[in-house]
């Protein structure tokens, strides 16, 4: 079996890398470089914890001077669809249904802080506001999107409103009530706490049932996936969903798996992220550090390393897709690829890197598949 996707994962969002200051120039010349090397897919995250497309909806917010997509409204990013589908590259739409601005969002968290914020789907309003914005975003870009994204991440805990939500799931479930099972944080990432993690998994697929209602009625046709995320640290490697229950609720869907930290836990990581899903049944992408300052000063390895260890256990291991988490790298402070962090690790600048990346890529046309 061949590797069906390859390419970059991409933010259009402000404070979110490069690519968010784009103008079609420098699009035009990402998807040459793409198609240059084989690649065939491009993901293109237009809603992260800031909007990086233009919405007619008041509680997102609108940076203009953050986003050139939202500067210049829509038409630039489906004219980067239709450049990409110009050269065979498929486009996926990444939208994080968790993360909004408190300010223009409107709905107080339930630990009351400022800033930004994850909403779990079970806090009153949320679910409604996910639903609206799925539905602009397919009656906008629906119709030429190959595939979403749903990211749900960092809702994983005990706020008080989920306690009679679970104790309901758990008696019809027969599992532990949460007063049993209260007996340190809780956290779906944390290995004991299988009975919590079941319960946010069918949360979870709640909410992704609500979604693909939406935008299916929206006319959108492509394929559906959610972010199932994973947690590496030192000796230790969990997932914070359900796979196989994931895949029994929402069968049609694929799932996106990342680790940034591939220098510790390598076989658990493949394990993890493409061998288990696949297991389970699940169409499985996976997602690894590209041009990415992010976290950078606990790397143990150089950067170039990092993508050797990325490209030889995807060809090896096969998941039915791969994406570089971004592809340029910012003169602004973000948390994600900021020039100034990507020089430590030995770069100039985002596009020299890009550039060496798909040198390395070309030595192997991973598209072409092994045999497992």
């Amino acid at each position: 079996m061949a590797l069906k996707e390859f390419g970059f994962w991409v933010y259009t969002c402000p404070r979110s890398g490069r690519e968010s200051h784009y103008e079609e120039k420098d699009w035009e010349l990402l998807l040459d470089d793409m198609a240059s090397a084989g690649m065939n897919s491009l993901a293109m995250v237009i809603k992260w914890y800031t909007t990086g497309y233009k919405s007619s909806l008041d509680w997102l917010d609108q940076d203009v001077s953050g986003s050139s997509i939202v500067a210049k409204g829509n038409g630039l990013l489906r004219r980067v669809v239709e450049m990409a589908h110009e050269r065979k590259i498929k486009v996926w739409l990444v939208v994080v249904c968790s993360f909004y601005q408190i300010k223009e969002f409107g709905i107080v968290p339930p630990n009351g802080q400022k800033g930004a914020f994850h909403y779990d789907p079970d806090w009153p309003g949320v679910m409604d506001r996910t639903c609206l914005m799925f539905k602009e975003i397919s009656e906008i870009f629906g119709d030429v999107a190959d595939g979403m994204v749903v990211e749900i991440e960092s809702v994983e805990f005990d706020w008080p409103h989920r306690i009679p939500l679970y104790n309901e799931w758990a008696k019809a479930n027969q599992r532990p009530a949460y007063g049993e099972i209260k007996l340190q944080h809780m956290d779906a990432r944390a290995y004991q706490k299988h009975d919590w993690r079941d319960f946010l998994t069918e949360r979870r697929c709640l909410a992704m049932k609500e979604i693909e209602k939406t935008v299916r009625a929206s006319g959108f046709k492509g394929k559906m996936s959610m972010i199932c995320e994973s947690c590496n640290e030192r000796g230790c490697y969990t997932q914070a969903v359900n796979l196989e229950q994931y895949h029994k609720t929402v069968p049609g869907w694929a799932a996106v798996t990342y680790d940034y930290w591939r220098y510790r836990n390598r076989l658990a990581g493949v394990d993890f992220c493409m061998e288990q899903p696949r297991l389970a049944g699940i169409e499985t992408y996976f997602l690894g550090r590209g041009v990415m300052s992010y976290d950078w000063k606990d790397m143990t390895i150089p950067l170039e390393a990092h993508w050797e260890i990325d490209l030889e256990d995807v060809e090896k291991y096969q998941p039915d897709g791969f994406w570089f988490f971004a592809s340029d790298s910012d003169e602004v402070d973000n948390w994600q690829s900021c020039v100034s962090e990507l020089k430590n690790i030995g770069f100039a600048n985002g596009l020299q890197a890009r550039k060496r990346l798909l040198e390395l890529c070309g030595k192997r046309r991973l598209l072409k598949g092994v045999p497992r």
